[in-house]
């Protein structure tokens, strides 16, 4: 019989607080985590190989799994760059995050609210974006979940796609939701206010 031992990695994200990867052998011991689980990864170690005293290199297995999430966080980091190019966006010091540098983005999408927490390694990814003081109205998060955010991105998503190819036709009072300036947002919301209503 094999004298097997597991290296059990958790890994925790949220839009809240940065990520926490927790890399224990044996009984998982939760710290303090105040971010839901999304991934769980093991390796099994067959001990009866080679020195059995010798444990694996714990250390180096936890800053492999942290560099995965950090190349994860990059190409996140990266696609929000690119959508806060096509939508009205600002960036705002995050003064929910004690750790210095942390910044929140503030996108506007179809007309909604969509928030995520940008690390100090990605900063520069936003130098596009408009910079503006916590108080400023645009910056301030309007109570949205995650889950709502991504379900409005969805529905976005799947609109913007049957308006490519034809399927629905967006009345021009609602155009200004697809502007990508604040200017164009503000004009096109303005004359939509503006329209007379059917009686």
């Amino acid at each position: 019989m094999n004298d097997t031992r597991i290296a059990l990695t958790l890994m925790f994200a949220s839009d809240d607080k940065p990520s926490v990867v927790a890399t224990r052998v044996g009984d998982v011991v939760a710290a303090e985590v105040a971010a839901p689980l999304v991934s769980m990864s093991w390796t099994a170690f067959d001990l009866s190989e080679g020195d059995a005293d010798q444990d694996p290199d714990w250390e180096a297995i936890a800053k492999e799994r942290e560099t995965e999430r950090d190349g994860a966080y990059r190409e996140r980091a990266q696609l929000l760059a690119l959508l806060a190019s096509l939508h009205p966006s600002v960036i705002a010091p995050a003064p929910d995050v004690d750790e210095g540098g942390w910044q929140i983005l503030y996108l506007w999408i179809g007309g909604k609210q969509a928030s995520w927490h940008i690390a100090p390694r990605d900063a520069e990814l936003y130098a596009h974006v408009e910079h503006v003081p916590t108080d400023d109205r645009r910056a301030q998060w309007d109570g949205h979940t995650t889950e709502q955010k991504y379900a409005h991105i969805g529905q976005h998503a799947a609109r913007l796609y049957a308006e490519a190819r034809g399927r629905a036709e967006t009345p021009a009072n609602e155009q200004y939701r697809f502007a990508t300036t604040w200017s164009e947002y503000h004009a096109g919301r303005r004359a939509a206010l503006d329209e007379p209503k059917e009686s």
